[in-house]
């Protein structure tokens, strides 16, 4: 039902290592920034335990719908009470079912994008452990893939933004059914817990996000001054080239026009 609390560390971990050396600065590394890296530091497990808190409310919400559809089961099973009053008994009931099925696709939407947010954070641990890359080095690199490769780097890392935008934005949609539904939490196990991590972590997604568009626009600057460094050096080196073999004619003119040397005659 649950993940293994080590799993869950290791999620923590990853999270931990890519975003721990501060944020962006010029020329694509990082530094400072200490406040908001330990903000979110402090809250790198998030993403792990709501996916699973999640999943443990998700069940007990759906026990929850089937529990009031056998009462109405039950009210429209009886024979002998007038439909009007059937109907007028069990429209509460109705409306908690609907109410309770909203609540329900809003868990599992947040669960399906905390697991996906996941995958970013198992994917960096593993590319850092693999290449030996320090936290700055694998964030640098993997925005420059994006910013100079495009293609299937860019396609990733748009990916991955849109992951963490989606979460923050289930967490939030969370809130706001949950909070329309009356003594809720008391009637779901577990509801108020995942009510708490998921409207922290929208605020955190949603650093977390603009973290990594600052890493983004700084590796398109510094591709842009690169490339345009290189067209002025290029230019320049035209231009030496130019003038060099504008000197080497002349030269030769001026060899070409010059008197025959004759030695007699200056005797």
């Amino acid at each position: 039902m649950r993940e293994p609390v080590l799993r869950r560390a290791g999620m923590a971990a990853a999270l931990a290592l890519v975003f721990h050396t501060g944020t962006v600065c010029a020329g694509g590394g990082m530094t400072g920034g200490a406040t908001e890296i330990t903000q979110l530091l402090n809250h790198a497990e998030l993403a792990s335990s709501v996916a699973q808190q999640a999943q443990m409310v998700e069940q007990n919400v759906q026990a929850q719908i089937t529990r009031l559809q056998q009462y109405v089961t039950m009210a429209q099973n009886l024979k002998q009470v007038p439909a009007s009053l059937i109907d007028q008994t069990l429209a509460p009931y109705r409306t908690q079912i609907t109410n309770f099925q909203s609540l329900s696709t809003a868990i599992t939407q947040l669960e399906q994008a905390a697991s996906a947010t996941n995958s970013l954070f198992g994917r960096s641990l593993t590319e850092m452990n693999t290449t030996g890359m320090s936290p700055a080095q694998w964030l640098s690199a993997y925005t420059s893939l994006a910013s100079t490769r495009g293609g299937i780097y860019q396609q990733q890392l748009t990916q991955d933004m849109q992951n963490l935008d989606t979460l923050a934005d289930r967490a939030q949609n969370l809130q706001q059914i949950q909070s329309q539904i009356p003594n809720v939490t008391g009637a779901v196990q577990g509801l108020q817990m995942l009510n708490q991590q998921s409207n922290v972590l929208a605020g955190e997604m949603v650093d977390l996000h603009a973290l990594m568009q600052r890493q983004v626009a700084q590796q398109m600057q510094d591709h842009i001054a690169q490339s345009q460094a290189q067209g002025n050096a290029a230019r320049l080196a035209a231009a030496r080239a130019a003038a060099l073999s504008q000197v080497n004619q002349q030269e030769q003119q001026t060899t070409q026009g010059a008197p025959d040397f004759d030695l007699l005659q200056d005797q």
